[in-house]
């Protein structure tokens, strides 16, 4: 007997450890607030919370969620409970319902929801130290079954607060809150009440840029967006931002070119855009269709301006830029003498002088190596007189089709070739590119006028640059000029609003 047992100990263990195996891993479950600043909130504001459900990182194996009735979010149970001692005082609700009742967890496959709890719950709170409890438990299914909880989160409620950041944050998670019930009016609503004397808050403009975004008016959005002061640290994280931008930009490529018009309310208020009557009427001109708005399509403005006016007329007439033929030799284009051009001090370069300056004259056409979008980013947005009134990006600007890597370059035409001494370039979003500039005569003769880095600095407060590089006057008479871009010299998107030629008698 003793023998026998000895004998199939080995196959017993085995089984035991294969049956082990068999068993699937637990899942892990994982949480996070969102809207809610150092896990601190006040009574009255509502409290969102994100579920991410995933395999172990050490199991390769695949877990399924499926219970046996309703779907998997139906099995994970968020409460509010006391820090120290106590029962639950509030229970979450689900936001939505996943696309599918059951859910695999493995490589590169997650599941995840939003659960919220109502300002109406959280207004019964009295000030205190919480905790934010998660479990998952599926007694049934054709899955995986049992019961999982997740690291509680800290939770401190305060008493009500007239600080900046405590009512910026209650004001962004109100507005979640219409959102969550459909109501896009009401959140623009909430939000525009506080923009009104918070104009350059960020978290408030990103929602709001998120309400005009879903309200169907990505101009709206983009001009929120750019309010935004570079470098800011404060609010929701640059990447967060730069994701919405995306869908933004994407939205306004989808547009081009359609003649609807999203609802009044969708533009955020005044004060957002008021900056100097120049750079609202700029603000609204820029916004999508291309044909005027109407007065109801109008977001409101300061008295004194009511609406965008005519695109500005360049400095020549607009017409077809002479055809430019090289005439190179099979061994390359021609190339004249180097010019030794100097970049011009930021200080000499005063935007409203440039535009004035009698000597200037405005691109008649222009061509890329890529752009983000035609007719919207594309290069003939780099013609005539400049149109882009605020400093960020815009659908009025060639942008390249890349954003951080490799070179690019814009080439422009001018209606009158002339002898010059000076061009210049008015970038409206991250510049500071330009390691080239080239001139050329009308045979293709071309004329290498600067290379090197810009020495722009950025300012404490973004505004529009003007890059410039000034010659000797030439003795030839310049058709055209090509800008060579560096796109990982500067981060983010490159766009250039327009170039000027300045003749000699300047």
């Amino acid at each position: 007997m003793n023998l026998a047992m000895r004998w199939f100990a080995p196959a017993m263990v085995a089984a035991v450890v294969s049956a082990q195996a068999a068993v699937p891993a637990a899942p892990q479950l994982s949480l996070s607030l969102r809207g809610v600043a150092e896990g601190v909130a006040q009574p009255g504001e509502s409290l969102r919370i994100v579920v991410r459900v995933a395999a172990p990182r050490a199991s390769a194996a695949k877990i399924t969620l499926a219970p046996a009735n309703g779907a998997w979010s139906d099995a994970v149970s968020i409460e509010l409970w006391p820090a120290v001692g106590g029962a639950a005082v509030a229970k979450a609700e689900g936001v939505g319902r996943p696309e599918s009742p059951s859910a695999t967890l493995g490589a590169g496959r997650i599941a995840g929801g939003l659960w919220r709890f109502p300002s109406e719950v959280t207004q019964r709170l009295a000030p205190g130290s919480y905790q934010v409890r998660a479990r998952l438990a599926i007694r049934d299914g054709s899955g995986w079954r049992g019961e999982v909880e997740a690291v509680a989160l800290p939770l401190r409620i305060v008493a009500p607060s007239s600080d900046p950041d405590r009512i910026t944050q209650l004001t962004v998670n109100r507005a979640h809150d219409e959102l969550v019930r459909g109501l896009v009016e009401a959140a623009a609503a909430v939000l525009d009440a506080q923009l009104g004397s918070m104009p350059d808050d960020v978290r408030l403009l990103t929602a709001r840029a998120e309400v005009a975004l879903r309200a169907g008016n990505p101009a709206a959005a983009l001009m929120c967006l750019n309010r935004v002061p570079s470098g800011k640290s404060v609010g929701p994280p640059s990447s967060e931002r730069d994701a919405l931008l995306v869908r933004v930009r994407t939205a306004l490529r989808e547009m081009s070119g359609t003649t609807s018009k999203p609802p009044a309310w969708s533009w955020p208020p005044a004060k957002v855009m008021e900056l100097s009557a120049e750079k609202k009427a700029s603000a609204l001109r820029n916004a999508l269709p291309r044909t005027p708005p109407s007065a109801a399509n109008t977001p409101p403005v300061a008295s004194g301006v009511s609406g965008g006016p005519a695109r500005p007329v360049p400095a020549t007439p607009p017409v077809a830029a002479p055809a430019i033929t090289a005439k190179a030799p099979s061994t390359g284009p021609k190339i004249g003498a180097p010019s030794a051009g100097v970049v011009v001090p930021a200080a000499e370069l005063d935007d409203k002088k440039i535009r004035a300056d009698a000597a200037g004259q405005w691109a008649a056409s222009a061509n890329a190596g890529s752009s983000y979008s035609k007719p919207n980013y594309g290069p003939a947005k780099a013609t005539g007189a400049p149109d882009v009134g605020v400093a960020g990006d815009s659908i009025e600007a060639w942008c390249p089709g890349q954003q951080n890597a490799g070179t690019e370059w814009l080439e422009v035409a001018f209606a009158q070739p002339t002898r010059a001494a000076e061009v210049r370039v008015r970038q409206n979003h991250n510049p500071g590119a330009i390691v080239k500039v080239e001139a050329f005569e009308a045979d293709g003769t071309a004329h290498v006028w600067w290379e090197g880095k810009d020495p722009y600095v950025a300012p404490a407060i973004r505004d529009i640059a003007w890059f410039a590089v000034r010659v000797p006057p030439t003795d030839y008479a310049v058709a055209k000029v090509k800008l060579t871009l560096n796109l990982a010299a500067v981060p983010g998107w490159k766009q250039i609003d327009a170039v000027q030629l300045v003749g000699q008698g300047r």
